[in-house]
């Protein structure tokens, strides 16, 4: 390992095991999967749950409303604290705390003490869920940067799924069960973080090479530098360096990196696609089973629960294959090749989303959301890498937390409730029409990632171009380094 010297101010340069990388990406990405179980074993088992804690529907959608409310506040902990506390600790804790938190469903009946513990999970969760992909921008591997994203996504669907599998294994009757394996996994998750070095969650270590506050552009490299990175590539180790931190940058508030983030237009184009495309699928899979209910009234619930299962499994997964096609093609999310492609992307995932609500059987439904799912799921990594990578890398953990505080605020939590206005006033003559109208907010991503695609080429021409002048000022200066 490279000393910093304080004379000189070189950068500390480590390698970091590409293997154990890897590894560090599982553990993150199943602690997610893992704190998404309570979901599927409160939505699986209501009836049951109901009825052994003695509540009506109200007070049972109060665990809703206090999960929703505790990922607001949870997000917005992690964004005023992530530049401060460490982030290796951040997530261990949060992990640790969650899984405590999970076991008082295992061990008590009382509904309003568990109203409140809901509330702890949807703050605890925040960290770890945004962290994730914060963690990809900065250590993942840059080949498969984007299908990392993507299987964050697998992992929430994935949770989802287990804790209805795991109400299955044990029956709705003993829907607490579930509860305590989550809990192990989650302490497992703890202990790993806990003993894994800082380094691998560490604020300012980033591959050497890269450049912290810039967008990605090709640049023209020597022969022995292409040489170099074909060996870099081919070993286990990839060699980071630590980003020098302004004491501007070290007194920033939380405030003040808001207003930073808030006056670049290629941030807030991202976010508002973020909000668009996450919060329709929130809407999606709260009422996709009522949807195929309403629409096909004779499937049983075993069919539909199987089909469910297929839906949230086959859509992520076909997406991080779509990716791993496009990838050759488009490079990564921060290169000037993905702005256009995603713009296709969300064009044809938008028809496919309004597709779904003329359906009529359980079979045409699933297809459609598999199709519509496969393309969001392609799409939305890419908006997730942009608006993460269009920032300073020390705005990057701010920003994606004040894009999770306002997509629950905005979309993942209004939208439901407008999906449900829409069906009680109109479902007895337009089965379709609560479906119709909120997969239609679709569309309004399309214009929008339209300017951001125009915006980013720009951004990468004026790059470019300060580029060119820095080699031709280079090349002046070498030439009269020979003269002399």
């Amino acid at each position: 390992m490279e000393k910093v010297s304080s004379d000189n101010k070189k950068k500390r340069t480590l390698t970091l095991s590409r293997g154990y990388r890897f590894f560090i990406f599982f553990i993150l990405v199943t602690i997610e999967g893992a704190m998404n179980i309570p979901g599927g074993l409160l939505s699986s088992a209501t009836k049951e749950i109901k009825k052994s804690l003695n509540m009506n529907d109200s007070k049972f959608g109060m665990f809703g409303t206090a999960n929703g409310i505790g990922r607001v506040l949870g997000s917005a902990f992690f964004g005023m604290y992530n530049l401060k506390l460490s982030r290796k600790w951040m997530e261990a804790i949060n992990t640790g705390v969650y899984a405590v938190v999970i076991l008082f469903f295992k061990l008590t009946n009382n509904g309003n003490f568990l109203i409140v513990m809901r509330g702890f999970t949807g703050f605890t969760q925040m960290t770890p869920s945004i962290y994730a992909c914060v963690w990809i921008n900065q250590f993942g591997v840059e080949k498969y940067k984007a299908v990392q994203l993507t299987a964050v996504q697998l992992s929430q669907t994935s949770g989802k799924c287990f804790g209805y599998f795991l109400n299955m294994i044990f029956g709705l009757e003993n829907w607490k069960e579930g509860f305590l394996y989550a809990a192990i996994y989650l302490f497992f998750g703890f202990i790993v973080c806990a003993v894994s070095s800082e380094d691998y969650f560490s604020r300012t270590l980033y591959p050497k090479g890269s450049d912290p506050n810039k967008i990605s552009i090709k640049k023209k490299i020597s022969n022995n530098k292409i040489r170099d990175e074909k060996e870099e590539r081919k070993s286990t180790c990839t060699v980071f360096e630590d980003k020098t931190i302004s004491d501007k940058e070290k007194n920033s508030t939380f405030y003040q990196d808001i207003l930073l983030l808030l006056g670049n237009p290629l941030y807030i184009l991202s976010l508002i696609s973020r909000c668009i495309l996450h919060g329709m699928n929130t809407c999606l899979h709260f009422w996709l089973v009522d949807f195929i209910r309403t629409e096909d009234p004779n499937e049983t619930q075993g069919n539909i629960t199987i089909a469910y299962t297929i839906i949230c499994l086959l859509g992520p997964i076909g997406g991080m294959m779509m990716n791993a096609i496009l990838r050759p093609f488009i490079g990564g999310y921060d290169t000037r090749t993905a702005s256009w492609p995603l713009v296709f992307l969300q064009i044809i995932a938008s028809f496919l989303a309004i597709g779904i609500s003329m359906m009529k059987s359980l079979f045409s439904i699933s297809f459609t959301t598999i199709l519509y799912l496969i393309f969001n799921s392609a799409a939305l990594p890419l908006v997730h890498g942009i608006l993460i990578s269009c920032v300073d890398k020390d705005l990057s953990a701010t920003g994606f937390a004040l894009a999770s505080i306002l997509t629950q605020s905005l979309t993942s939590g209004s939208t439901p409730y407008l999906y449900g206005v829409i069906n009680d006033r109109y479902k007895e003559k337009y089965k379709w029409l609560a479906m119709f109208s909120i997969m239609c907010i679709q569309f309004i991503a399309v214009p929008v990632l339209v300017l951001l695609a125009i915006l980013r080429n720009r951004e990468f021409d004026r790059q470019e171009k300060l580029l060119e002048e820095q080699e031709k000022e280079e090349e002046l200066k070498d030439r009269d380094d020979d003269r002399v």
